[in-house]
């Protein structure tokens, strides 16, 4: 998926009409509140932190494989959904007129050829998707550690941890982040606010398709467990419950004197 949206990205946008007089497109070019690399970073950065730094203290390989699995894959599927529509729709930015510099004469745009290409790809917010696919993940992360979003659960820890609102908000934070950087997409002119919001339920939804194949579900009273190999026999002894267990192949004889 990182590799297909690599070679979308590298390809040339639809080239939609325009008319010169159009004020949803002929906002002044602004610098970024926040620039891509920053917002790829962060929202790789923190989740991982924070998932990996778990993951050691509880010694346990497989939530640290399974969470950079998650997170992952639910970047890249929102990365190539996100750079197929850029490039298929071809819609203007708000300041595409200030990039384009129309001349009259040449009846072409005259400005950067880089500035002007990007111009075209203004549907759906990328900045957005890539912040609530990392951010999400996270809050699905959180909420399931935690039990905030299963209030039937019981959560171990001190006072605060035991406080169900406190759970709730912690699991919410991370959200509070990528809607700052959406919302800057429309301050910043750079995006429509229709870019934004499909940009940000792409990040959503890619994220939480691949939260759940690798987790369970945060609103279940399940046990935060990574996700093992399915269909662990029942009358086989496992550390996990039987949908999260797993079985090592024995090396004995049939009576099963090897098998763990």
């Amino acid at each position: 998926m990182w590799f297909a949206s690599w070679i979308l990205k590298g390809m040339p946008p639809f080239e939609r009409e325009f008319d010169r007089k159009d004020p949803l497109i002929d906002h002044k070019h602004r610098p970024n509140q926040i620039s891509g690399n920053l917002t790829w970073i962060l929202a790789f950065a923190i989740p991982i932190t924070a998932t990996v730094t778990l993951g050691l203290f509880r010694r346990s390989v497989h939530e640290i494989h399974h969470s950079l699995l998650a997170l992952y894959s639910g970047r890249g599927l929102s990365q190539l959904i996100t750079e197929f529509l850029k490039n298929r729709v071809g819609r203007l930015r708000p300041d595409f007129l200030h990039r384009c510099k129309w001349d009259k004469e040449l009846k072409a745009c005259t400005g950067e050829l880089e500035k002007v290409l990007d111009g075209r790809r203004s549907f759906p917010s990328g900045h957005s998707s890539t912040a609530f696919s990392g951010m999400m993940f996270l809050s699905l992360w959180i909420a399931s550690i935690t039990g905030a979003w299963c209030f039937s659960r019981s959560s171990a820890g001190g006072a605060l941890l035991k406080s169900k609102l406190a759970r709730l908000v912690a699991s919410l934070l991370p959200l509070v982040f990528a809607t700052w950087v959406a919302i800057s997409r429309v301050e910043d002119y750079r995006h429509h606010k229709e870019d934004v919001i499909v940009g940000s339920l792409i990040g959503i939804a890619s994220a939480t398709i691949c939260y759940l194949i690798y987790w369970p579900n945060p609103f279940s009273k399940e046990p935060h467990l990574a996700k093992m190999v399915y269909g662990a026999r029942e009358d086989t002894p496992t550390r996990y419950p039987a949908r999260y267990g797993y079985e090592m192949a024995g090396m004995g004889n049939e009576e099963g004197d090897g098998r763990v």
